[in-house]
């Protein structure tokens, strides 16, 4: 199983030179959003430094300027990747992506949830990660099957 995230990895390509001004431009980048987000998932923080802000640099770009996709941020967003700033990017990454692939039937509070287990899910496998109580907390939360429950009611 390493192995083939291993090479999904390495068949990667950052988008380049990409131009973010019309709605089309946006569109046309759909696909490679959410590439980006599966490889930022797959890939540890401390490996390929370079291509990782480069990844980093175009989520950003596209997602601050989407009309179509609209990743807000909150506080308790804020509070989970304060120790881990990384963490940001995959939240934002995977609730971009989830975005992009349910048009027709998107809910934000289903969105969060992805993001947010996607953020578990990486806090978890990644060996530099920073300890964060606010972070074991939510993790807590999920296994006791109530991050959905959490996300209703204290999502701020």
């Amino acid at each position: 199983m390493a192995f083939s995230f291993t090479a999904k990895a390495q068949k990667y390509d950052v988008p380049m030179h990409y131009v973010l001004q019309t709605d089309a431009d946006f569109e046309m980048y759909e696909p490679q959003v959410i590439s980006t987000a599966d490889w930022l998932q797959q890939t540890g923080w401390k490996d390929k430094r370079e291509k990782r802000q480069a990844a980093r640099l175009f989520i950003l770009a596209w997602v601050q300027g989407s009309h179509n996709v609209k990743v807000v941020v909150n506080k308790s967003v804020d509070v989970l990747c304060d120790q881990n700033p990384e963490l940001m990017f995959t939240y934002t990454s995977q609730f971009a992506k989830f975005a992009l692939q349910h048009k027709t039937d998107f809910d934000r509070n289903t969105a969060n949830l992805v993001a947010l287990r996607a953020m578990i899910a990486k806090y978890n496998v990644e060996p530099t990660h920073q300890t964060d109580p606010d972070v074991e907390k939510i993790i807590e939360i999920n296994k006791e099957g109530n991050l959905a429950s959490w996300i209703a009611t204290d999502f701020k």
